[in-house]
């Protein structure tokens, strides 16, 4: 039997998905210090393993992390990638705020509290997380 053969269109797809997807670990550096993705995301649509996207970051200079589905709340486990000055700039130049939502202000120790953690949008720490992901943060009412 004949297996299916791919158009140039789903290829094109395919890939543009697959860029579309790495964005969220590709961006990270100084004006987004934390990026993540799911291991599902990963293996199902990427086709590839934390530990090659591992490889990637670190020649990159970036620092990784892995969690699994009892470490944090996503469902299939989870893939953090960040740039650890980045970041801890970022933490300390916000340390009062850090401090007064109970965020650690080690990057390690706020990447694991986060993937952990899930904040409401009206919790003080959302904001400063949001900031991390790189994206402004929600304006309350």
């Amino acid at each position: 039997m004949n297996a299916p053969v791919e158009t140039e269109r789903e290829i094109i797809q395919d890939d543009e998905m697959r860029s579309a997807i790495l964005h969220s670990l590709i961006a990270v550096g100084p004006s987004k210090p934390i990026g993540y993705l799911p291991i599902y995301t990963i293996k199902r649509f990427l086709k590839t393993t934390p530990k090659a996207l591992a490889a990637s970051a670190a020649r990159r200079g970036l620092a990784t992390a892995l969690f699994t589905t009892k470490t944090c709340r996503i469902k299939s486990g989870a893939f953090y990638v960040y740039d650890r000055v980045a970041l801890e700039i970022l933490l300390k130049e916000q340390a009062e705020a850090v401090q007064a939502a109970g965020l650690p202000s080690n990057a390690g120790a706020f990447v694991a509290h986060i993937a952990a953690v899930w904040y409401d949008t009206d919790h003080s720490a959302h904001g400063i997380i949001a900031t991390t992901f790189g994206e402004p943060p929600l304006e309350v009412d």
